[in-house]
C-alpha cells in the first residue's frame, strides 16, 4: 500500500519543555488513526505541526512521498477541523462550503452541491450558521474542509462541545464519510470509546510519543506497557511486568490455582443493563470496575485471579518506536 504519512524523529520543544519526543510513525493511504491521551501530552501540537501551523524543532514530515517539513500550510493540501466549527457568520451554509474550495482554486457548483448532499444539508443551504444546530454547524465545517479535496484530514476533538446523543450520531456519520471517500485521517479525542469508533488503529499518546499504535482488539489483548493498561482501564496491573484482563477476575472462589487480593467495594452502578462493582484493590492500591451478577455485595471482598490468566507485557507489541 502507498504510504500517505511518514514522520521521522519528530521533536518539538518550547523552551525547556519537550512536547514531542523523537516521534516516528507511518500511515497508509485511506487509513484512519485515532489519537487518544491525557491533556497536555502533545496530541494537538502534533496535528498543528502536520498541518504546517507549527514548525518542528527537529525531524521530518513526508506526505505522499514528498518532504514537506519546511513547506507552509497552504501548500500541504491538508484539511483541519477544530473543536469549534469556526464558520463565517455572514455566509450561508453553501457559501461557507464553497469558500474552502475557492481558497484552493478548485471551486465548482457541482462540488458544493455534492458536499451538501453528503452532509444532508441541501435544504439548509441558504441558512446562516446561527440558524443551525451544533451538529449541523460541525457538519458544515467538515464539508468546508473536504471542499479543498485534501490528501489528509486532521480532526482535533470536533465533537467535544456536542451533547452525548448528537456526538454519538456524528461519530458514525463521519466515520462512514471518511471510509466512503477513502480519506487518510487523524482524529484526536479524549474519549476512549470515540477513539475506537473513529480509527482503524488507536495511538495512545503520552510524554510526546506513542506508547502503542494498534487496533482496539490488539490493545485489549496485548497492551504494550503499564501506562496503556492504566489508561484504558480494561485490565488490572499486577506489577511493572504483569497484568490480567478484568473479565478473568472473579469474586467467587475458583477451583483453578491462582492468586487472591483483598478489595473494598466503593460503589455499584448499572451500565447497559449490567451491574458494575467499583472496587479498590487494597493490596495493589488500584481501582477497577467489574461486571457482577450478585445483587448484594459486602463492603469487603476477595477477588480471585487464575494463574493462567496472568500475562506479561510484550514491549514491541503494536508500537512504532
Amino acid at each position: 500500500m502507498t504510504i500517505a504519512i511518514e514522520v521521522n524523529q519528530l521533536t518539538k520543544k518550547f523552551r525547556t519543555e519537550t512536547v514531542l519526543n523523537q516521534l516516528s510513525f507511518k500511515m497508509n493511504e485511506g487509513e484512519k488513526l485515532s489519537i487518544v491521551g491525557p491533556s497536555g501530552s502533545g496530541k494537538s501540537t502534533l496535528l498543528r505541526i502536520l498541518a504546517g501551523l507549527e514548525n518542528p524543532s527537529h525531524g521530518s514530515i513526508i506526505l505522499g512521498g514528498k518532504n514537506v517539513t519546511t513547506i507552509g500550510a497552504r501548500k500541504r493540501n491538508i484539511g483541519l477541523v477544530f473543536q469549534q466549527p469556526l464558520l463565517f457568520p455572514h455566509m450561508t451554509v453553501e457559501e461557507n462550503i464553497a469558500y474552502g474550495a475557492k481558497v484552493m482554486g478548485g471551486h465548482s457548483k457541482e462540488k458544493t452541491t455534492n458536499l451538501l448532499e453528503a452532509i444532508n444539508l441541501t435544504k439548509a443551504k441558504s441558512q446562516f450558521p446561527n440558524e443551525l444546530s451544533g451538529g449541523q454547524q460541525q457538519r458544515v465545517a467538515l464539508a468546508r474542509a473536504l471542499a479543498t479535496e485534501p490528501d489528509i484530514l486532521l480532526l482535533d476533538e470536533p465533537f467535544s462541545s456536542l451533547d452525548p446523543n448528537l456526538r454519538q450520531e456524528l461519530r458514525y456519520w463521519v466515520r462512514k464519510l471518511l471510509t466512503n471517500h477513502s480519506i487518510t485521517s487523524i482524529f484526536v479525542t479524549h474519549d476512549h470509546e470515540e477513539a475506537m469508533l473513529m480509527g482503524d488503529k488507536i495511538g495512545l499518546f503520552h510524554e510526546g510519543k506513542f506508547q502503542q499504535i494498534a487496533s482496539a482488539y490488539d490493545i485489549h489483548n496485548s497492551p504494550a506497557n503499564p501506562f496503556v493498561v492504566k489508561f484504558f482501564g480494561n485490565h488490572l496491573l499486577l506489577d511493572d511486568n504483569h497484568y490480567v484482563h478484568l473479565e478473568s477476575i472473579s469474586l467467587s472462589n475458583p477451583k483453578d490455582k491462582g492468586i487472591t487480593f483483598h478489595a473494598e467495594l466503593l460503589q455499584t452502578t448499572y451500565y447497559q443493563g449490567q451491574m458494575m462493582a467499583h472496587l479498590f484493590i487494597i493490596d495493589l492500591a488500584e481501582k477497577i470496575t467489574l461486571r457482577v451478577t450478585h445483587t448484594s455485595l459486602s463492603k469487603h471482598l476477595t477477588i480471585h485471579i487464575p494463574e493462567n490468566s496472568i500475562h506479561q507485557f510484550n514491549k514491541g507489541q503494536g508500537t512504532y518506536e
